[in-house]
């Protein structure tokens, strides 16, 4: 009954808005409120990836960082205004088919449950990652001052790469990672996170970042994120018996019942 209720309310609301619609009308969207609640969910997966043991602290840390900077230029960005002209369309068919046409979409793809985001929660987040990243630029300029006077401190290049990375600095990130690598032969942590860097950018694992991991996989065997995308990289050069021992190994690493195993269990099955 409440459905028909509304869909009456709808109809008379267009029927009232026919006119101003024959006029070429401008409207404003808003994302961000949309955006900063996908962020969330991103950051509520971060976590759940430390309780799997596919992300270490550090990793979280920067990955953490990084959503929440990317929050705040979300909320920072320009509302977008677009201009649409509804001039010429007949205006029984706007009042018929447009209502028609958004309860469907609802349907499908509305999310009643999502809460709203009042304003001051925003603001008081949007100060939280202010003061973060304040936080992580000086922590780079102190850094950047320290390698100057020694520039053979292998762990402050890694700490300088996590930095740049987190304030979404690509190049520098890569620049420092590389020296920390050269620096700390037996590290393992800057080069997963380099690697890391290079597979997102190139949405595959690219051969700087195979050697990276199968150095990692030299000094730790059952690292997770190594042993996935080295045993790609092995199955992309024909190796399929050492790909599906990688997998089978990693298989066991992985929580029984996750979605994570069942993914990595079913590639096993297809190269028997």
């Amino acid at each position: 009954m409440i459905w028909i209720l509304f869909g009456g309310l709808t109809a008379v609301t267009m029927l009232w808005l026919l006119l101003p619609l024959l006029r070429p009308p401008a409207a404003a969207a808003q994302r961000a409120a949309y955006d900063l609640a996908v962020y969330r969910d991103q950051l509520d997966e971060i976590g759940r990836d430390i309780e799997r043991g596919l992300l270490s602290p550090d990793q979280a840390e920067a990955a953490r960082t990084e959503i929440k900077r990317r929050m705040l230029a979300a909320a920072d960005a320009p509302a977008t205004v677009t201009a649409a002209g509804a001039a010429g369309w007949p205006a029984w068919l706007i009042a018929l088919g447009l209502p028609l046409l958004s309860f469907g979409l609802y349907a499908l793809l509305g999310s009643p449950t999502l809460p709203d985001q009042p304003y001051a929660g925003r603001a008081a987040e949007i100060a939280e990652v202010r003061g973060q990243l304040s936080m992580i630029e000086d922590r780079v300029q102190k850094l950047e001052e320290r390698l100057k006077a020694n520039p053979g401190d292998g762990q402050s290049w890694a700490m300088l790469g996590r930095s740049q990375r987190a304030l979404g600095r690509a190049e520098p990130a890569r620049q420092a990672y590389r020296k920390a690598v050269a620096l700390l032969p037996d590290a393992v942590e800057p080069r997963i996170e380099l690697a890391g860097m290079l597979i997102e950018e190139a949405q595959a694992p690219t051969p700087e970042a195979v050697a990276l991991l199968r150095e990692v996989l030299a000094h730790q065997p059952d690292q997770p994120d190594a042993l996935y995308f080295v045993a790609q990289a092995e199955l992309g050069a024909g190796h399929t018996a050492q790909a599906r021992e990688m997998l089978t190994r990693l298989a066991t690493l992985l929580p029984a019942g996750s979605s994570d195993r069942a993914e990595v269990e079913k590639q096993i099955e297809k190269l028997k």
